[in-house]
Protein backbone atom coordinates (compact mmCIF):
# COMPACT_ATOMS: atom_id res chain seq x y z
CA UNK A 1 0.00 0.00 0.00
CA UNK A 2 1.46 3.25 -1.05
CA UNK A 3 0.35 6.80 -1.38
CA UNK A 4 -0.72 7.71 -4.89
CA UNK A 5 -1.08 11.28 -6.05
CA UNK A 6 -3.67 11.66 -8.79
CA UNK A 7 -4.57 15.08 -10.09
CA UNK A 8 -3.54 16.79 -6.88
CA UNK A 9 -5.43 14.39 -4.61
CA UNK A 10 -3.50 11.91 -2.48
CA UNK A 11 -5.13 8.54 -1.83
CA UNK A 12 -4.18 5.08 -0.60
CA UNK A 13 -3.59 2.53 -3.35
CA UNK A 14 -6.17 0.13 -1.82
CA UNK A 15 -8.97 2.55 -2.73
CA UNK A 16 -8.89 1.03 -6.22
CA UNK A 17 -9.48 -2.48 -4.85
CA UNK A 18 -12.98 -3.89 -5.46
CA UNK A 19 -15.17 -3.93 -2.32
CA UNK A 20 -15.44 -7.73 -2.31
CA UNK A 21 -11.65 -8.00 -1.91
CA UNK A 22 -11.39 -5.58 1.02
CA UNK A 23 -11.01 -7.13 4.49
CA UNK A 24 -13.95 -7.14 6.89
CA UNK A 25 -13.88 -5.38 10.27
CA UNK A 26 -12.61 -8.45 12.13
CA UNK A 27 -9.76 -8.98 9.67
CA UNK A 28 -8.84 -5.30 9.86
CA UNK A 29 -8.73 -5.46 13.66
CA UNK A 30 -6.60 -8.60 13.63
CA UNK A 31 -4.13 -7.07 11.17
CA UNK A 32 -3.82 -3.88 13.20
CA UNK A 33 -3.39 -5.66 16.55
CA UNK A 34 -0.63 -7.75 14.99
CA UNK A 35 1.11 -4.63 13.65
CA UNK A 36 0.86 -2.86 17.01
CA UNK A 37 2.33 -5.89 18.78
CA UNK A 38 5.22 -6.02 16.32
CA UNK A 39 5.98 -2.29 16.35
CA UNK A 40 8.76 -1.37 18.82
CA UNK A 41 6.96 1.86 19.79
CA UNK A 42 3.67 0.14 20.66
CA UNK A 43 4.55 -3.48 21.47
CA UNK A 44 4.28 -2.99 25.26
CA UNK A 45 1.28 -0.65 25.21
CA UNK A 46 -2.23 -1.75 26.17
CA UNK A 47 -4.06 -0.33 23.16
CA UNK A 48 -7.74 -1.11 22.61
CA UNK A 49 -8.71 -1.50 18.98
CA UNK A 50 -12.32 -1.36 17.83
CA UNK A 51 -13.41 -1.48 14.20
CA UNK A 52 -16.96 -0.71 13.07
CA UNK A 53 -17.89 -0.27 9.43
CA UNK A 54 -14.19 0.21 8.54
CA UNK A 55 -13.74 2.97 11.13
CA UNK A 56 -10.90 2.22 13.56
CA UNK A 57 -11.04 3.56 17.13
CA UNK A 58 -7.88 3.41 19.23
CA UNK A 59 -8.15 3.69 23.01
CA UNK A 60 -5.96 3.32 26.07
CA UNK A 61 -2.73 4.86 27.26
CA UNK A 62 0.72 4.97 25.72
CA UNK A 63 4.04 6.17 27.13
CA UNK A 64 4.93 8.77 24.51
CA UNK A 65 3.38 11.02 21.91
CA UNK A 66 5.47 9.16 19.33
CA UNK A 67 3.74 5.89 20.29
CA UNK A 68 0.36 7.61 19.85
CA UNK A 69 1.35 8.89 16.42
CA UNK A 70 2.79 5.54 15.33
CA UNK A 71 -0.38 3.70 16.39
CA UNK A 72 -2.49 6.14 14.37
CA UNK A 73 -0.22 5.77 11.35
CA UNK A 74 -0.41 1.98 11.58
CA UNK A 75 -4.20 2.22 11.73
CA UNK A 76 -4.32 4.38 8.59
CA UNK A 77 -2.16 1.81 6.78
CA UNK A 78 -4.75 -0.94 7.17
CA UNK A 79 -6.38 -1.78 3.82
CA UNK A 80 -10.00 -0.69 3.67
CA UNK A 81 -9.91 1.82 6.52
CA UNK A 82 -12.30 4.73 6.07
CA UNK A 83 -11.45 6.75 9.19
CA UNK A 84 -9.33 6.55 12.35
CA UNK A 85 -10.27 7.99 15.73
CA UNK A 86 -7.08 8.08 17.76
CA UNK A 87 -8.32 8.45 21.35
CA UNK A 88 -5.06 7.29 22.91
CA UNK A 89 -3.78 9.35 25.82
CA UNK A 90 -0.14 9.87 26.72
CA UNK A 91 0.77 8.96 30.31
CA UNK A 92 2.00 11.87 32.36
CA UNK A 93 5.48 11.47 33.84
CA UNK A 94 5.42 11.08 37.60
Amino acid sequence: MAWINRTGRTTYSWQDVPAERLPNDREMKSTLVHRLNENPYTEDAAIRVDVDHRVIVLGGEVDTSIAKRVAGDDAWDIPGVVDVSNQLTVRQAA
